[in-house]
C-alpha cells in the first residue's frame, strides 16, 4: 500500500501543480487584456488617423474646388472679352 509519506507528497505534488496552473491561468488572462487594450488602442489611433486624413482630403478638395471655379471664371471673362474684341474688331472692318 502507498505509505502516508507517499500520500503526502502526492497531495503536495498535486497542491503545487493546481498552484502553479492557476497561476499561468492568471498570466494567460492579463496576457489576453493586454492584448485586447493593445488592440483596442491600436484601433482607436488607427480611427483618428482616418478622421485626420479625411478632414485633410475633404479640405484638398474644396481647395481644389475653388481654384477650378476660379479658372472657370477667368476662363469665362477672356470669353467675353475675346468676344468683345471680335465685335469691336468687325465693328471697324465693317465701316
Amino acid at each position: 500500500m502507498v505509505s502516508d509519506l507517499e500520500t503526502k507528497l502526492l497531495k503536495e505534488t498535486i497542491i503545487a501543480l493546481r498552484k502553479e496552473l492557476e497561476s499561468l491561468h492568471h498570466e494567460k488572462g492579463v496576457q489576453i487584456q493586454q492584448a485586447v487594450a493593445d488592440a483596442n488602442a491600436e484601433i482607436r489611433q488607427l480611427r483618428e488617423s482616418i478622421v485626420e486624413l479625411r478632414d485633410q482630403l475633404e479640405l484638398r478638395e474644396a481647395e481644389h474646388e475653388e481654384r477650378m471655379q476660379n479658372v472657370r471664371l477667368q476662363h469665362e471673362h477672356e470669353l467675353a472679352e475675346l468676344h468683345e474684341t471680335i465685335t469691336a474688331l468687325r465693328g471697324k472692318l465693317g465701316k
